[in-house]
């Protein structure tokens, strides 16, 4: 079975026919979901990593903060997810020939891998050093490539 093949099946299935044959609406609605759930989890991202390079909110530890955001963060992504995933079921072949599609999914391993094994130790241990600067910018410059590319898809 080729990739081709499994595309196809996808495309084919009940939730694929229900997002792509609904009224218009529903896939700016996803598209704006897709938005929306993106910038609560950026913004909750940037938020901490400011904290955690000390930058702001100095009069709190990393971890208030990092608390404080967590569910605009968790929120965030879960709705980011979902509305990617029902967006990408309705055309996957459409998605997964376009270069920025790539594009984006390779960033957002790279961004997953640093927000699991850097960010999160750099966040709740060190403020305002050089490391932490570097792991938290890169973490952060990572999601906002993976919004760029994103962004891309429909212009390519």
């Amino acid at each position: 079975m080729s990739v081709d093949d499994i595309l196809i099946a996808v495309q084919s299935s009940p939730v694929a026919h229900a997002v792509s044959k609904s009224d218009h609406l529903v896939g700016a609605t996803l598209q704006i979901l897709h938005v929306l759930g993106l910038i609560l989890f950026l913004a909750s991202l940037v938020l901490v990593g400011l904290r955690a390079t000390g930058r702001i909110l100095v009069e709190q530890s990393v971890a208030q903060v990092a608390k404080g955001t967590s569910r605009l963060m968790w929120t965030g992504l879960v709705v980011t997810a979902a509305s990617g995933t029902l967006m990408f079921i309705a055309t996957p072949r459409l998605y997964w020939y376009n270069w920025a599609f790539g594009l984006k999914m390779w960033l957002l391993v790279v961004a997953m891998l640093l927000q699991i094994v850097a960010f999160r130790r750099i966040a709740s241990n060190a403020t305002g050093s050089r490391t932490a600067r570097l792991i938290v910018t890169a973490c952060v410059l990572c999601w906002f490539g993976v919004a760029m590319a994103g962004r891309m898809i429909g212009f390519v």
